[in-house]
């Protein structure tokens, strides 16, 4: 009997840890949006879909993006948008500045674009590496865009970045979020 409940209790004691160990991850796919829209940048890009969190990566399916050109950029000429990349950022300072962690393989775009167009893409999928301790609450989505100007001669072969974020608590529980409030 004694050999039963020292077995038992060991039994409790491993389930417990091992369970406290584990990174804490929803179940199924949680909804995520990210978006530079209405913002000073020459390229903006709106994205929507899914993620999953497993141990050591974030599976991201983006149901639908929208690349845009701004009009309203001092640059009026032709962009060539090379690539897209999706990726973790997370704050350094208290002064808001972030880094890029952990961002899946770029998308190839390849466009040539002008002020006021758009293009749509749709059911694109990224695989984010993450640390297996990573704290997700202190990170968010960034998409990343590399362009190039075409129609200043001087300048055409300088790469540019543009952003575009999530919320910050993209990651934080819908419940919780739900309780915050």
């Amino acid at each position: 009997m004694k050999y039963k409940l020292v077995l038992l209790l060991a039994a409790f004691l491993v389930g417990t840890s091992l369970g406290h160990s584990q990174p804490r991850v929803a179940s199924g796919p949680q909804p995520f949006h990210v978006s530079s829209r209405g913002t000073g940048n020459g390229v903006q890009t709106e994205l929507e879909g899914t993620f999953v969190v497993n141990a050591e990566s974030i599976e991201v399916n983006v149901t639908k993006a929208t690349i845009y050109v701004s009009e309203h950029c001092p640059y009026q000429g032709r962009r060539s948008v090379n690539q897209l990349k999706l990726g973790l950022a997370a704050e350094v300072d208290s002064e808001g500045k972030w880094k890029m962690e952990g961002a899946g393989l770029p998308l190839l775009l390849n466009l040539v674009m002008s002020p006021k167009e758009e293009y749509f893409l749709h059911d694109l999928s990224f695989l984010i590496p993450k640390e297996s301790n990573a704290d997700l609450s202190k990170r968010w989505f960034v998409a990343e865009i590399q362009t190039n100007v075409l129609d200043l001669p001087d300048q055409r072969d300088q790469v540019g970045y543009v952003f575009a974020f999530s919320c910050k608590d993209v990651f934080v529980p819908l419940d919780c979020k739900k309780a915050k409030k």
